[in-house]
C-alpha cells in the first residue's frame, strides 16, 4: 500500500486541532502515513485562508477536510485512493 502525505495546518493552542493528532495515530496503524504539522501563523497567506477553518487537513497536497475531521471519514478518503 503506497504511502499518503498528510499535513495538518494548525496552531498554537487549537483544541479542534489536537482532537485530530490521535485520529491520525489510529489511521495511521492502518495506512501508512508522513504526517506533518503546518503552523499557519508561520505563512501570512496560509493563515488569512485558514484562520477561521483549522483544523484543515491536506492529503497528498490537496485540500481534503476543513474544520471537521471524523475517523470514518479520513478512513473512507483514503480507502478509495489507496
Amino acid at each position: 500500500m503506497r504511502q499518503f502525505r498528510i499535513t495538518l495546518f494548525t496552531k498554537e493552542g487549537c483544541t479542534l486541532c489536537d482532537k485530530v493528532k490521535p485520529i491520525l495515530a489510529r489511521v495511521g496503524a492502518t495506512y501508512p502515513l508522513q504526517v506533518e504539522e503546518f503552523d499557519i501563523t508561520c505563512d501570512e497567506a496560509v493563515y488569512a485562508k485558514y484562520w477561521d477553518k483549522i483544523p484543515v487537513l491536506h492529503v497528498d497536497g490537496e485540500e481534503a477536510f476543513v474544520s471537521k475531521i471524523a475517523e470514518h471519514w479520513l478512513r473512507r478518503y483514503l480507502e478509495e485512493r489507496k
